[in-house]
């Protein structure tokens, strides 16, 4: 399967796990949010675009739980999602991160084969163990996300949860050097799950109201970094993580309210990039721009 002729197949299979009309195929249960990217003095060493420059630059952000349903647990020990488009005065940039290191799958072919094995059996109404078990045994890939998830509780709030691109970037210097890296959103407010007491007896939406009311004490802030890969970090498999330990800072990002629902109309795609930043040649995040671009919008519209 191709990137191209994948298109249509891994949203079909995304919209087969039980996508709603009108909403997201991925990511359905989310919250806008407004705020701005403040860069890093020294971040146009690193990345010599505009953005990195200039700004403060006003953000849009959509923070999600993972899945299609739109009513889903907030409590579910899936991924977070946080989009965010920075808004520069010539050029926007997109960044599509989750709350784990690492993708569902090494490529396109492993992630459709992963979604069509999750589907429902229409005879039984849950998956087949038998097509979940082939799957697995032929793209092992895919069991590093899942094991990594269940490792640990849902994040207490969207603001305490990191956010990886989990993709490479390759972005151009001041030196004109094009370096690779992955990036990384950091919350200044930590790291934290919830409790097994808070597991069992918060509601199954609480989220929304938690942000809100952190909010009324400032804005919330995570700080960007390019995380820089070690010798033998894969540039184009996105389900493995990273050995690398080196970061370079971009710049802080400020939520500073919750907003309307806008945001949810907006494609958010992790191709967007300013000049100065571009694509690696990693199947899977070419595969997801393609398939947003493409289908998604036009879908949920």
């Amino acid at each position: 399967m191709t990137i191209s002729s994948g298109r249509q197949p891994l949203l079909d299979a995304l919209t087969h796990l039980g996508a709603h009309a009108g909403k997201r195929a991925s990511h359905a249960r989310g919250y806008c949010a407004v705020g701005h990217f403040a860069p890093h003095a020294n971040a146009a060493h690193f990345a010599d675009i505009a953005i990195l420059r200039d700004g403060p630059l006003p953000a849009t952000v959509r923070f999600s739980v993972g899945g299609s349903d739109p009513a889903i647990s907030e409590k579910t020990r899936n991924l977070r999602g946080m989009a965010v488009r920075v808004h520069g005065e010539h050029e926007s940039y997109d960044m599509v991160l989750v709350s784990e290191p690492i993708f569902y799958a090494a490529t396109p072919v492993s992630y459709l084969s992963y979604l069509e094995a999750q589907a429902a059996d229409p005879n039984t109404g849950v998956p087949d163990p038998q097509r979940i078990a082939a799957h697995e045994q032929r793209h092992p890939d895919t069991l590093r996300l899942p094991a990594l998830l269940a490792s640990h509780a849902a994040p207490s709030s969207y603001a305490c949860t990191p956010y990886h691109s989990t993709h490479a970037f390759l972005f151009t210097g001041a030196d004109g050097v094009a370096r690779p890296a992955r990036l990384m959103a950091v919350p200044e407010a930590g790291t934290r799950y919830l409790s097994a007491a808070q597991e069992r007896q918060l509601p199954s939406a609480f989220l929304e109201r938690e942000m809100d009311e952190r909010l009324l004490q400032g804005p919330i802030r995570f700080q960007l970094y390019a995380q820089l890969p070690a010798a033998g970090d894969p540039l184009d498999d996105p389900s493995m993580p990273w050995q690398g330990q080196e970061r370079v800072p971009l710049g802080a990002l400020l939520i500073t309210a919750l907003a309307d629902t806008s945001c949810d109309f907006m494609t958010f795609m992790p191709t967007r990039l300013p000049t100065g930043i571009a694509a690696s040649d990693d199947p899977m995040l070419r595969a997801r721009a393609n398939v947003y671009a493409s289908a998604s919008l036009a879908r949920r519209r």
